[in-house]
């Protein structure tokens, strides 16, 4: 059977085993929260977000792992006591529902919790973060993997802290070009990048935020690419099953996704802005919002674009290119929707890094241990030993191999290949360090170059090239 009409088969059994369903809660249309400033709730916020951090991100999949206050689970008793304490573990198989509490504005709780669903050899595979008062519950039928299907309701707080974002589903397939499929809300999606969800009480709403969604909701397909959202309306107070399609995708209203906790998501990204681009020639992708920047490389024409940033004047735009490189196009060689680009800046941003200790640390994991040299290259000389288990502090990566810089605790700095450590930290997120040395050249095999050896069979008529 192939998976598109596994897909089939289940959306159709889920609807036969909603029709008798009650509604768990219903989401609620609420006015626009009250805004409170940052300067009174940023603090104990982002405290929170770093105890969640160091709490839940890097765990396994196949468990909910509970980041911030105590979630409402069922079944209630031990189960739902067990994921009452933050960093808390329990396998996915045995919970039915996960609420997660409001993200606070006066100093907690704080909602926040993972579920990471794994499904061996099978492309139910995908991590949920719940940010704010989101509803999570399996409603797969009994022939079908547990969490295959998932019932999602979002609640915006009455009052909310400026740097927060709106109560939040988000959605990641672990490895990139290994897409996810499973069933929201009634819909079926097969996502290969980072999807929000958010919901009211008459529609669900589905932005993608990186890479690409393909969603099916009563037989018909839409396709959305980073920076568009799609919606789809259901039965006042009924969420589990749409009515009619999905919208066309449009850009997304950047104010719906703003103040996401990148650093937490599984996969750091940069979210995309509303909005997508075409090339309309071969466009120069470059380093810089300038043509004094280098190449990276020539973009064909007709290719669409993710639309990350702009500089301020909005002449150039910072783009990603369907391989995943990034860099910056001249404004005037894209077409597209450009009204929702509201982050501008003229310095390219360095990727999302993880926040506190777990962006700065690594752990030696060779069995020998591993010697620390004084550049990214096995043929420099060693100045160091770390020892297996040592904890050490990263400082840069190489600009041409899988190594990286680091600080030991004895207070010696040298270079350590990747495979020698292991880490929560983005790699791509530590700066590189352009005043390497260029790596050393191979000792060269006898014979294999120049005249290094006269022939012997020349004498007494040798001659040598100068």
């Amino acid at each position: 059977m192939t998976v598109d009409s596994a897909l089939k088969r289940l959306t159709a059994a889920l609807a036969a085993a909603l029709t008798f369903a009650s509604v768990i809660v219903a989401a609620q249309d609420t006015a626009a929260p009250q805004i409170v400033a940052a300067d009174q709730c940023a603090a104990p916020y982002s405290l929170a977000l770093l105890n969640a951090s160091n709490a839940c991100v890097g765990q396994p999949f196949g468990y909910v792992c509970n980041a911030g206050g105590a979630p409402a689970v069922e079944p209630p008793g031990p189960v739902a006591n067990s994921l009452a304490a933050t960093g808390a573990l329990v396998e996915t198989g045995v919970i039915e529902s996960v609420r997660t509490p409001p993200l606070s504005a006066g100093g907690g709780p704080y909602g926040i919790a993972y579920l990471r669903v794994a499904v061996e050899d099978s492309p139910v595979t995908y991590s949920a973060l719940l940010l704010g008062d989101v509803s999570v519950r399996n409603v797969t039928p009994p022939e079908f993997p547990a969490w295959q299907a998932i019932q999602v309701e979002t609640v915006d707080p009455p009052v909310q802290c400026e740097s927060a974002p709106f109560s939040t589903l988000i959605l990641q397939n672990p490895v990139v070009g290994n897409p996810a499929r499973l069933v929201v809300n009634g819909v079926s999606i097969d996502l290969n990048g980072t999807l929000a969800v958010q919901t009211t009480s008459t529609a669900t709403t589905f932005f993608t935020l990186s890479g690409t969604l393909r969603a099916v909701a009563n037989g018909v397909i839409q396709a959305a690419s980073a920076g568009q959202e799609m919606r789809v309306d259901h039965a006042p107070g009924d969420v589990s099953q749409p009515l009619g399609t999905l919208s066309a995708p449009a850009a997304f209203n950047q104010d719906r996704v703003n103040h996401l906790p990148l650093p937490l998501f599984d996969r750091p990204i940069q979210v995309a802005q509303g909005g997508v681009a075409t090339t309309t020639g071969a466009v120069n992708l470059r380093t810089g919002p300038s043509t004094d920047f280098g190449v990276i490389v020539q973009v064909p024409a007709q290719t669409r674009v993710t639309l990350l940033g702009r500089n301020e004047p909005a002449t150039w735009y910072h783009v990603r290119i369907p391989d995943g490189t990034t860099g910056w196009m001249l404004g005037e060689l894209l077409i597209g929707d450009f009204s929702q680009v509201t982050s501008a800046y003229e310095a390219t941003p360095q990727p999302v890094q993880r926040l506190g200790d777990l962006g700065q640390k690594a752990r030696v994991i060779a069995p020998n241990g591993f010697d620390l040299r004084v550049a990214p290259d096995i043929g420099f000389p060693v100045i160091n030993y770390v020892p297996p288990g040592a904890e050490v502090s990263l400082i840069a990566r190489s600009p041409y191999s899988p190594w990286v810089e680091i600080h030991a605790a004895d207070g010696v700095t040298g270079w350590i290949a990747l495979l020698a450590i292991e880490t929560r930290a983005v790699i791509d997120a530590l700066p590189i360090d352009f005043d390497v040395p260029p790596p050393p050249e191979p000792t060269r095999i006898p014979g294999t170059f120049g005249n290094a050896f006269p022939d012997p069979n020349c004498y007494p008529n040798c001659t040598f090239d100068d």
